[in-house]
């Protein structure tokens, strides 16, 4: 049977968790962060690349194509156009996992933080904001996209 990508990063929680809070104790929470950070948003990235995606296409074409990963979300599209597009997500299990379990910090390191990377290999030709997260306790997470130059 195949592992969800909620069940996945359930089990690297159970070991990256531990890491970061050492990590945290020898370095600093912000250093610690930083390095883990990085660290996992390259890996994410590298995954996406195994995955397959057509680099600078629209957002909603990942979608409907089905190229995106399947993640446990509930997402509300707010904009779509040749050169815009926006959803808000709704509805987040990794949200409701690490908030359950008291760590939303190193949920947003392992789940949220990896977006901007990714955005950046993907969609070069496009810019790409979030200005908050339901890890972090907002409503909603907030994806913007936005064609360069449109």
């Amino acid at each position: 049977m195949k592992t969800s990508v909620l069940d996945a990063t359930k089990i690297q929680a159970k070991i990256v968790i531990p890491i970061v809070k050492k990590l945290e104790q020898e370095l600093g929470k912000a250093e610690a962060h930083r390095i883990v950070g990085e660290a996992i948003a390259q890996n994410y990235v590298a995954w996406r690349e195994k995955l397959g995606f057509e680099e600078n296409s629209h957002p909603a074409e990942d979608r409907e194509a089905g190229n995106a990963p399947a993640f446990p979300v509930e997402e509300e599209v707010v904009e779509n156009t040749p050169g815009a597009y926006g959803h808000n997500i709704t509805g987040c299990a990794f949200a409701d996992h690490f908030r359950k379990i008291g760590e939303p910090e190193i949920g947003a390191l392992m789940c949220c933080g990896v977006d901007f990377a990714a955005e950046a290999r993907i969609r070069p030709d496009w810019e790409f904001t979030r200005t908050q997260t339901r890890m972090q306790g907002a409503p909603h997470c907030d994806f913007r996209w936005k064609r360069k130059g449109a």
